[in-house]
């Protein structure tokens, strides 16, 4: 396997204890190249077939909820797919459809004002992620890859039934693949280096992620690039650190603390995992390839999907979420604000450099 070490202020190998120490530490450094929330549909999964999956079908559907009759329902979305003032017109209702004191609002910024439409939840019991809570219940999975029983991923049985996030292992959902189309090249690059005595062999060694100051650098069809330089951002908010081990050529988070990454608002604003969980394979060429997950406050997943022109009843994805939250209640409540995800990582070989000498600074104005 090939080897790379940078010098001193690089994330590379580096000297520990001077002159008295027994080994050198050795690290090796990635940046993402693909991020995203994982599914695994299959035929039969949604009782009865997926949720409405165009436009048309779900305005229909939020027409009828609203207490139009099947006629006028019929007539209304005809003149809505002629375009122009019939299309303004459905979008107006089913925008505004949320009530609040006798008031029209925004039914995507006001969810609780609207009605529970009873989006359909996967059934399947076979699905990645993690068992987060030790225990193997009825809506728990069985990953495909692991064969470990009680994996929580609630995220993708309450949202798993809309079209857009229909995915698998082989092929990612249009949602994640929409999303890191949009954010690749628009948003600060993540890192991860691994530090240990000899990382080609097994035994423990520590994990770090990182947000970078550069964007991912690509190759001219899109690929990205290997072995390119990043800086780290010094913002202290996107700096996570777990001590982790590597078996057979997979590396895997050894504690579960609380994760946290300035992200973009297209998807959340900041990934926040508590109880994370990270598996990578290490495969040939120097990539890795895996899961990370855990309890993600899902208000923060829907503040993306309630603004970002996802098709589909957006309202709906909210209550699905909400009834399949399964951590951190309200102490107030009781309802839970967490929910348990996985999602699919990959990262190429980069070289990372610290920036210790970076300060954010406020500008004054004269």
């Amino acid at each position: 396997m090939f080897r790379w070490a940078l010098g001193a202020g690089v994330a590379g190998a580096s000297l520990l204890g001077q002159a008295a120490a027994a080994h050198a530490l050795e690290s090796r450094s990635y940046v993402v190249s693909y991020f995203s929330q994982q599914f695994n549909s299959r035929d039969g999964d949604c009782p009865g077939g997926v949720n409405p999956d165009d436009q048309a079908g779900q305005y229909a559907v939020i027409l009828q909820g609203l207490g139009y009759k099947p006629d006028e329902v019929k007539s209304m979305m005809s003149e809505w797919a002629k375009g122009g003032d019939g299309e303004e017109r459905i979008n107006a209702i089913v925008n505004a459809r949320a009530v609040i004191n006798g008031q029209n609002v925004n039914a995507y910024t006001h969810p609780e004002a609207t009605k529970d439409p009873g989006l359909k939840f996967v059934t399947s019991k076979v699905g990645y992620g993690f068992n987060l809570d030790g225990k193997d219940g009825e809506v728990s999975f069985t990953d495909p890859q692991t064969g470990e029983k009680g994996v929580d991923n609630m995220l993708s049985r309450a949202i798993g039934c809309n079209q857009n996030f229909r995915g698998s292992w082989d092929a990612p959902s249009a949602y994640g693949e929409w999303i890191w189309v949009q954010l690749k090249d628009s948003q600060p690059a993540w890192l991860i280096t691994i530090t240990g005595e000899d990382i080609d062999k097994d035994g423990p060694v520590t994990v770090r992620l990182t947000r970078a100051l550069e964007y991912l650098k690509s190759n001219l069809d899109g690929s990205p690039r290997h072995f390119m330089t990043y800086r780290v951002d010094p913002d202290p908010r996107s700096h996570n650190e777990f001590k982790a081990e590597i078996k057979d050529g997979e590396l895997k988070v050894t504690e579960h603390k609380p994760l946290s990454l300035l992200w973009n608002a297209l998807s959340s604003p900041v990934l926040n995992l508590k109880n994370t969980h990270l598996r990578l394979k290490m495969l040939k060429g120097d990539t890795l390839d895996g899961l990370v997950g855990g309890y993600q406050p899902w208000t923060e997943i829907y503040f993306a999907f309630s603004h970002n022109g996802i098709v589909g009843d957006r309202p709906g994805l909210y209550y699905a979420m909400k009834k399949a939250a399964d951590a951190d209640p309200d102490p107030k409540t009781g309802m839970n604000m967490s929910i348990s995800t996985a999602y699919r990582i990959t990262a190429v070989p980069a070289f990372v450099q610290e920036t210790p000498h970076l300060r954010y600074q406020s500008a004054e104005v004269k």
